[in-house]
């Protein structure tokens, strides 16, 4: 009875060997290019060039090829397919690639001119064209694309124009489009999972109000909640960035890398968490940081190598806590550019006892300066309006009774005093430095501070 087992399982194992052997998959060469028949026995996957790593020139991919009497739709370009392949110069894809795996043209450096992904494709994979860097036109995404993997067109710095999402893309991997320096976005209407609301330049997650990617001429709706992680980092030709009241987190290398914003950066009173990174070595700006009094925690390396500053303001009155995280070093505001902080009035002692305080000035700041106190100390219910703020000229403020207006720098100074009479009065910005301004009034009932934001 042993050996009719025994016999039975090796007549088994034999079965399964030629069933595998059977079911080997096809490969064969066609033209230039290697391929590989898919299990469905009608499709086939490109896999490479004959070539290899040598291979030069165009790079034209049909829509379908013919092997022993067989013909074969070309339905997916293979992991790695292409992968440093220096030397192409132009690429064209077929009407029946549906997927275009993991890293297919990572590092084709030399691709130039406009990538069209046809409407056949459902799937773009992670790093698919990862530092295509040599591409300088338009990006076209086919209608049927519904997943971008993450890093699919990072470091894709030379494509322009404006980067269209249309309304089947339900996923867009972390760093899909990073370093790309499209100059504008816009969303399919109809997409369900993404939007570019208010012609804003940037696509938005609807559901989380969240800004996960921006371009240069991107503006940020007062709709939006928070910025994603590295939505602007790497941006070449970015400037300014005006961040609205409506944010409460900005994340971790949000705009990281961008050397060209310039000025003052004001984080509104909104915020309470600046992820890590979020400004490493934006070092072109060469104004005022204030941060504002809601910020409660900021994350590793958020202005390191900021080396531009020339002053610095916090409106906290509790010191935010100082990222320190798993393999970072606490390094928040290393080679910042300025060691001296201004801080509300009687906060000094607080900053000094945290981990802001590095008497070398290395890693934070050796000395803090408490503004004064009229600055900041805010009374209910004395100013009616003050508008518009932000603003770029003009304001008015309404008050029951005003007595005399006085206005503060973000650094606390008075740069503005005078009595008044009535209920109303204006005061032109226009000749004023960008950042924040405080506002006080005094008036018959009280005094009332209100901060405005100059743009």
């Amino acid at each position: 009875m042993k050996k009719s087992l025994l016999k039975r399982t090796f007549v088994s194992v034999v079965l399964i060997c030629f069933a595998l052997t059977g079911m080997a998959q096809t490969t064969f060469t066609a033209g230039d290019l290697n391929y590989q028949v898919n299990d469905d026995g009608v499709s086939v996957t490109l896999t490479g060039h004959v070539d290899g790593y040598n291979a030069t020139g165009e790079l034209i991919i049909p829509e379908s090829v013919s092997y022993e009497g067989n013909d074969y739709t070309v339905t997916t370009i293979g992991n790695s397919a292409f992968l440093y392949y220096f030397y192409l110069t132009s690429l064209t894809l077929p009407n029946s690639v549906v997927t275009i795996e993991d890293g297919a043209f990572a590092y084709c450096s030399g691709f130039t001119g406009d990538l069209v992904i046809p409407n056949s494709v459902v799937t773009i994979g992670p790093s698919a064209f990862f530092t295509c860097y040599s591409f300088d036109g338009d990006l076209v995404i086919g209608n049927s694309v519904t997943t971008i993997g993450e890093y699919a067109f990072d470091d894709c710095n030379g494509m322009h124009g404006v980067l269209n999402i249309p309304s089947n893309v339900t996923t867009i991997g972390i760093d899909a489009f990073r370093y790309c320096t499209f100059s504008g976005m816009t969303v399919d209407p109809a997409n369900p999972i993404f939007d570019s609301r208010d012609n804003c330049n940037a696509i938005v997650r609807t559901s989380t109000n969240e800004l996960v990617l921006g371009c240069v001429n991107t503006v940020i709706p007062t709709s939006v909640t928070s910025i994603g992680e590295n939505a602007f980092c790497g941006l070449t030709g970015l400037v300014r960035i005006d961040i609205p009241e409506s944010i409460t987190s900005i994340g971790a290398g949000a705009f990281s890398f961008c050397f060209d914003l310039t000025g003052d950066l004001v984080i509104p009173n909104s915020v309470e968490t600046i992820g890590a990174g979020a400004f490493f070595q934006c070092s072109g700006f060469d104004g005022v940081l204030t941060i504002g009094e809601s910020v409660k925690f900021i994350g590793d390396y958020a202005f390191r190598q900021c080396g531009g500053f020339t002053g610095a303001v916090s409106l906290a009155t509790v010191p935010p806590e100082l990222g320190n995280e798993p393999g970072w070093n606490c390094v928040v505001f290393e080679q910042f550019g300025t060691q001296v902080l201004t801080v509300p009035y009687g906060c000094a002692e607080a900053y000094k006892n945290s981990n802001w305080y590095d008497p070398i000035g290395l890693n934070g700041f050796y000395e803090f300066i408490e503004a004064e106190p009229s600055a900041v100390s805010e009374v209910e219910n004395i100013i009616s309006a003050v508008y518009p703020n932000p603003t770029k000229g003009v304001v008015k403020i309404e008050a029951e009774g005003i007595k005399n207006v006085s206005i503060f720098n973000g650094l606390g100074h008075v740069i503005f005093e005078n009595e008044a009479n009535g209920d109303v009065f204006e005061y032109d910005f226009s000749e004023n430095e960008d950042g924040v301004y405080f506002i006080k009034v005094e008036t018959e009932k009280g005094v009332e501070t209100k901060r405005v934001t100059v743009i």
